[in-house]
C-alpha cells in the first residue's frame, strides 16, 4: 500500500490589532495570529478519509521575520488537536534551520538560498523534500482554506500517478476547486469583450475549463494544475522541482517543468476539494497592484523560460498550443504591451506611463537573468533528491 503523505502549507500574519507593521513576505490571506482561521476546519476533514496510511506536515510561513516564533506556537497548539486522529508533524523555522544546516554539511550550499519559507515556490518544494525524507510515495498538496469532503479522496488520488494511461505515463494529477455551490468555474466578471490579456483572464481559465470539461473521459491532459489540489509521486517529485525564482502560478509552472522533462499531468474530474477562502482584511486576492505586478513578472518569467529552454538538448521544447488557452495566451508577444497598458491603468499618477514601461523592463531583465539559474537549480535538486533520501539526520529532524 502506497504511503501518503498530505502537506498543508498555512500563512500568518500581525494580529489586527497591530497596524503598520512590515509585510515582507506577500500571501492571498494570511490569517492574523489573534484569529483561529481556517487550519483546523481543513484538518478536520481528514478525519473522514478513508485509506488508511498516510501523514499530515503541516508547513508554516509567517509575513514577517518577527512573528515567527509566535507562529510555530501557534499552529502548534492547533495540530496538537489532531494528534490522536492521524501523524501530524508541524515543519517550520526551527525544522528549517537544521534542514540548512545539514544541506551545508552535505556540500549543497549553492541550494541553499532556495531553500526557505519566503515564497509560495519554495514552500512547495520544502513539500517535496520534507515528503521525500518520510519516504512517501505520494505527496497531496492541500490548502489550508480547503476541505475534502470525499471519503475516498486519497483512493482517488492514487489511482493512476505512476501508472500509465492511454499511452502516457501519468507524472501527477489534480483536481479542480469546488466552491461552496459546487462549481468549479470562476463565472466573475470575464472582461472576454477586451483585447487585454490581463483584463479577461479568469475568462480564459474558463474557457480552458470548459475545454477540459468537454473531454468525456474522467482523467484528461491538462494545460492547468491546482497547488491546492495536486498530487505528485516519488518518480517525478525527485526529478522536478518548483521553480524558485518565479513569483506566482507555481503550480501551473511546475507543470511545465515537468513536460520539458518529458512528464506529464492530467486533470481528474472525480479528485475535487471545495475552496473556502477567508475574507480577511490581510486578503490579497482581490485584483490589486501588487498582485498585478506578481503576475507580470510570473508571465515574462515563464515566456522566457520556454524561449530558453529551446537550448538546452536534455530537455524539451514547450508548443504554445499545448498550453492554450491558459495559460498558453499569455505567452504571446502582445503579453508586453498589455501588461504596460493595465498596469498604466492602475497606476494613479503623473508618470504612471513611464513607470508602467520601466516596470515591463525590468520584467524582463529579470527573467533573462533569473532563468537560467532555475537550470542550473533543477540539475542540483535531481543530485540532492538524490543524496537526501537516506540521510539519518534529516530524517530526525522530523521525528
Amino acid at each position: 500500500m502506497k504511503k501518503v503523505t498530505i502537506v498543508v502549507p498555512t500563512y500568518w500574519t500581525w494580529p489586527t490589532n497591530v497596524n503598520g507593521r512590515k509585510v515582507e513576505s506577500i500571501f492571498d490571506h494570511p490569517t492574523p495570529l489573534d484569529m483561529d482561521g481556517t487550519l483546523a476546519r481543513t484538518l478536520e476533514s481528514f478525519k473522514k478519509l478513508s485509506y488508511p496510511n498516510f501523514d499530515v506536515v503541516v508547513i508554516s510561513a509567517a509575513t514577517n521575520k518577527q512573528i515567527r516564533a509566535e507562529v510555530e506556537k501557534k499552529v502548534k497548539e492547533i495540530i496538537d488537536r489532531f494528534k490522536n486522529d492521524f501523524d501530524i508533524i508541524q515543519f517550520s523555522y526551527t525544522q528549517l534551520d537544521r534542514l540548512k544546516e545539514r544541506l551545508w554539511d552535505l556540500g549543497y550550499d549553492k541550494i541553499l538560498d532556495e531553500i526557505n519559507l519566503e515564497n509560495y515556490n519554495n514552500i512547495r518544494n520544502l513539500q517535496l523534500i520534507v515528503s521525500h525524507l518520510k519516504e512517501s510515495d505520494v505527496v497531496v498538496g492541500i490548502d489550508d482554506d480547503e476541505i475534502i469532503t470525499d471519503k475516498d479522496y486519497l483512493k482517488k488520488a492514487i489511482e493512476y500517478v505512476g501508472t500509465e494511461y492511454k499511452g502516457v505515463k501519468v507524472a501527477g494529477v489534480a483536481g479542480y476547486y469546488l466552491d461552496e455551490k459546487g462549481n468549479h468555474r470562476l463565472n466573475l466578471d470575464d472582461h472576454s469583450y477586451s483585447d487585454n490579456l490581463f483584463d479577461k483572464k479568469h475568462y480564459l481559465m474558463d474557457l480552458t475549463f470548459e475545454m477540459l470539461d468537454k473531454c468525456e473521459d474522467r482523467l484528461v491532459r491538462s494545460p492547468v494544475v491546482f497547488g491546492g489540489n495536486m498530487v505528485i509521486p516519488r518518480s517525478t517529485f525527485e526529478e522536478v522541482s518548483f521553480d524558485p525564482y518565479n513569483t506566482r502560478g507555481e503550480d501551473i509552472d511546475y507543470l511545465i517543468n515537468a513536460r520539458m522533462e518529458g512528464m506529464y499531468f492530467f486533470l481528474d474530474k472525480e479528485l475535487n476539494v471545495v475552496h473556502l477562502p477567508p475574507s480577511y482584511d490581510t486578503a490579497h486576492n482581490g485584483f490589486n497592484l501588487s498582485k498585478l505586478k506578481q503576475d507580470i513578472l510570473r508571465f515574462v518569467y515563464e515566456k522566457e523560460k520556454l524561449e530558453q529552454v529551446k537550448k538546452h538538448d536534455d530537455l524539451n521544447n514547450i508548443d504554445i498550443e499545448e498550453l492554450m488557452p491558459y495559460p498558453g495566451s499569455f505567452f504571446d508577444n502582445k503579453l508586453y504591451k498589455d501588461a504596460e497598458e493595465k498596469l498604466m491603468k492602475m497606476l494613479v499618477k503623473k508618470d504612471a506611463r513611464r513607470e508602467a514601461v520601466e516596470f515591463v523592463k525590468m520584467a524582463k531583465r529579470r527573467a533573462v537573468e533569473l532563468v537560467p539559474k532555475y537550470f542550473e537549480f533543477r540539475l542540483l535538486w535531481k543530485d540532492m533528491m538524490k543524496n537526501i533520501k537516506d540521510d539519518c539526520k534529516l530524517k530526525n529532524y522530523l521525528q
